[in-house]
């Protein structure tokens, strides 16, 4: 008996060892992400400063500091709008997914990808799917279909930004230029992409141009040789996403679109709330920048595209408003930011607390 107990306790006491670095590593990768986000927003607040030289850190809290309760509570009910629409959309990939599963399978990876940059919230939410009883290829294939319309979405956008700035007569210059010729390629690209997929054929003649290309990437990072070639594992994956999303993809595409127009809507209250008029920027302008913004950041370069999101945002926005509203306009991105950016981080651990607890909870009434 005495023998067992040492020997817990040794095992107890080997677990301590091993715990005590993981969470120095884990305190020090915290504190790295944290200071290159910290140096991203300082970087993009110098870049502004140059240039709007009426930008006014003292403007800009006051014109938040002016908003009524009833526009808070107005802009909290659209975010609450909002992460359901994203909930939704997460739902109606996975057979028989409730919504309010939907909503803490959104919120919690998103929380962790908006602290680290890349895909790093694909396997928390393949784990949250498996641990609600899905198969493990309808899960793989629901995290690889949500992000193909997550990330389709936003290299679509751009494409109806370059057909607003035409018809509203949007004036494109200076830095605009820059970004509205970026995202349009990017517009491109994803057209290109889809008429690829568009048909067995395609995909198979396109797999088969980059398979080369495909088996020198795999050679120079130690994969070793492919089982099968770029063109047969394409259609493949093609031919089993479309089976999977044959019933899903009208209700997927909905609540895609509900997502995007509430994240827009958003981002117009936020500015007129701050004491920006319609005559200064009106709803199409504002919608025009979102979506090239939205199609600028697809891939993030920083946690959360800190930085780059609000050197775009307010670059393209301020100068269509006009130099005197040059602080309104970074008032108001500030607003939208905190709602669809920081405000979600907290809500997102504590949405991986409540899926958390609910996995332990089968297992204690067992161990009962």
């Amino acid at each position: 008996m005495s023998e067992r107990h040492q020997a817990a306790a040794d095992g107890s006491a080997a677990d301590s060892n091993d715990a005590a670095p993981n969470r120095r590593r884990t305190t020090v990768r915290i504190t790295i992400r944290v200071v290159v986000v910290v140096a991203a927003l300082v970087i993009a607040g110098f870049v502004l400063a140059g240039i709007f030289e009426d930008l006014d850190p003292d403007q800009i809290r006051g014109a938040m500091a002016r908003l009524s309760d009833a526009e808070w509570i107005a802009l909290t009910m659209g975010w609450v709008i909002w992460i359901g629409a994203q909930g939704l959309q997460t739902a109606s990939l996975v057979t028989d997914l409730p919504a309010r599963r939907g909503v803490l399978a959104f919120v919690g990876p998103t929380a962790i990808a908006s602290v680290i940059p890349g895909p790093s919230d694909l396997p928390v939410r393949y784990s949250m799917y498996q641990s609600w009883g899905t198969p493990a290829e309808d899960a793989a294939t629901a995290v690889a279909a949500s992000g193909l319309f997550s990330v389709g979405s936003q290299l679509v956008l751009p494409a109806f930004a370059g057909v607003i700035i035409v018809v509203s007569g949007i004036q494109v210059d200076g830095f605009l230029s820059v970004i509205v010729a970026a995202t349009l390629v990017l517009a491109v690209i994803i057209v290109v992409a889809a008429v690829a997929l568009g048909s067995e054929s395609r995909t198979r003649w396109v797999g088969d141009r980059l398979d080369p290309i495909w088996r020198r990437g795999r050679r120079l990072v130690r994969r070793g040789a492919a089982d099968e070639g770029l063109g047969d594992l394409i259609v493949r994956l093609r031919a089993r996403s479309f089976d999977y999303l044959r019933d899903k993809w009208l209700g997927t595409t909905g609540a895609t679109v509900l997502a995007t127009a509430v994240k827009c809507a958003l981002l117009i209250m936020a500015l007129r709330f701050v004491g920006i008029p319609e005559d200064a920027l009106g709803w199409s302008a504002i919608f025009a920048v979102y979506a090239l913004v939205a199609g600028l950041t697809v891939v993030p370069i920083t946690p959360g595209s800190a930085g780059v999101a609000e050197l775009a945002l307010v670059g393209m926005l301020a100068p269509i408003a006009g130099s005197e509203y040059v602080n309104e306009v970074a008032a108001g991105v500030v607003l939208y930011r905190l709602m669809t950016w920081i405000l979600v981080i907290p809500a997102g651990l504590i949405a991986l607390g409540i899926w958390r607890q609910s996995t332990r909870r089968p297992t204690a009434g067992h161990a009962g």
